[in-house]
């Protein structure tokens, strides 16, 4: 028998939900992260990177580079990690451009306009989950549901003080996943977003890059769809992503004489993952030197020189085509560290799981329960389908970090039940 106080409970949990606008979650959730990342950055700082970016604490602050790579553009026009250093090629400028108009015009205090442009960033996310939400047709309380799910969740709370690509992406992600639904009802003004916002979401990183042959499919699905709207609407987020990635992939052209579509790093992050998933140091030194006889040089979790991340990944197909069953270990392995990633300590992976693990149950039950099942649409098996992309390409790699935030705006929305 139920306690009489479950009831009550649910029932003024239900009526404050129904005063409780979306915008007012929406401001709450963007005032706490700005909050926080204020306290963050001037009190606590730790780990510390929220240093100055010149003389001696150049080098470690913000994180992987981006800020480095915005300093430098300032100070020298280069797009390098400092003025005179080699070209990068492994750090994509969409974050970099974030960086540009958030902080890196402050080099002492650059953390504080940051932590403004990051709250701009999870205003604009929480927008985009409304927009999926209602996509979803959960209905009004839904809605808020999921605002209330992505707006508070601990860990997107935690990294929005982040300068890596990871809050961009999600932004993007969600916003894509919105842009995809929306072909069933504006074929060619939504597929045309969903190229533009692929192209973008490819310039945070690459995984991008192929979300336009998901958006295909889901758009050959769209059986009330005539064929004359269906083919453009799944050409056109090919193309456009196309267009987008063009000038950066032509300035990769002429730099290295090579082509480089958005970014390299393939192999670099599988000889990564090799260590992280199977044990041992990090072999990719050992690789490098084998092939090559030459000394490998890394900086900010990659090869200085693109010419070098090819040869590893050439080694590592080698090692793919010699033992083809480390393909489905890395995945089972990586989409386990995916979700609870020990790069850090354990309890970062503890904590992480305890998180995750609840999500991947209600995400599963939409699959497994009849009840579920028989309410799944086209649109939910899309949205299943770009998480199972996202993870599957991490995991393939190096799922290593906070990867999964990526992931959660998305999926928060998608375990939120219609009404």
């Amino acid at each position: 028998m139920t306690h009489p106080l479950f009831p009550s409970l649910r029932a003024r949990a239900r009526t404050l939900l129904e005063r409780t606008r979306s915008r007012d979650i929406i401001l709450a959730a963007v005032l706490l992260r700005l909050a926080f990342g204020l306290i963050w950055v001037l009190f606590v700082n730790a780990p510390p990177e929220n240093v100055p970016v010149l003389g001696a604490t150049r080098e470690s602050a913000g994180a992987d580079g981006y800020l480095q790579i915005a300093r430098t553009l300032l100070e020298s026009g280069e797009y390098a990690f400092e003025p005179g250093g080699p070209p990068v090629h492994n750090r994509p400028p969409a974050q970099v451009a974030l960086l540009l108009l958030f902080g890196a015009w402050l080099p002492e205090l650059w953390f504080v306009p940051w932590i403004t442009g990051s709250a701009l960033l999870s205003l604009l996310m929480l927008l985009a989950v409304r927009a999926l939400a209602r996509e979803l047709h959960v209905g009004l309380r839904g809605e808020r549901i999921a605002l209330l799910l992505a707006g508070f969740h601990p860990y997107l709370l935690f990294i929005s003080k982040t300068t890596t690509f990871i809050n961009l992406a999600a932004l993007l992600l969600v916003a894509v996943a919105v842009a995809v639904l929306r072909i069933r009802r504006r074929p060619i003004a939504a597929s045309a977003g969903t190229g533009l916002l692929c192209g973008l979401g490819a310039l945070t990183h690459g995984t991008f890059l192929l979300l336009p042959l998901l958006a295909a499919a889901y758009t050959v699905s769209l059986r009330a769809l005539p064929w004359r709207l269906r083919v453009p609407a799944m050409l056109l987020p090919l193309l456009l992503t196309a267009v987008v990635v063009a000038p950066w992939t032509y300035r990769n052209f002429t730099t290295f004489q090579t082509p480089i579509p958005v970014v390299t790093g393939n192999g670099y992050h599988y000889w990564k993952g090799e260590a992280v998933y199977f044990g041992g140091d990090y072999p990719m030194a050992d690789v490098y030197h084998r092939a090559t006889g030459k000394e490998f040089r890394e900086r900010y979790y990659g090869a200085v020189d693109p010419a070098a991340d090819a040869v590893l990944w050439e080694e590592a197909k080698k090692d793919m085509l010699a033992r083809p069953w480390r393909i489905p270990q890395r995945l089972a392995i990586g989409s386990l560290a995916f979700f609870a990633p020990w790069d850090s300590s354990r309890a970062k992976a503890v904590v992480s799981a305890a998180l995750n693990l609840p999500l991947l149950v209600a995400l599963g039950l939409l699959l497994v329960r009849p009840a579920y099942r028989r309410r799944l649409r086209r649109e939910h098996l899309f949205l299943f389908a770009l998480l199972a992309y996202i993870v599957a390409a991490f995991a393939f790699f190096v799922a290593w970090g906070s990867y999964f935030t990526m992931i959660l705006p998305v999926a928060l929305t998608l375990v939120v039940r219609e009404e």
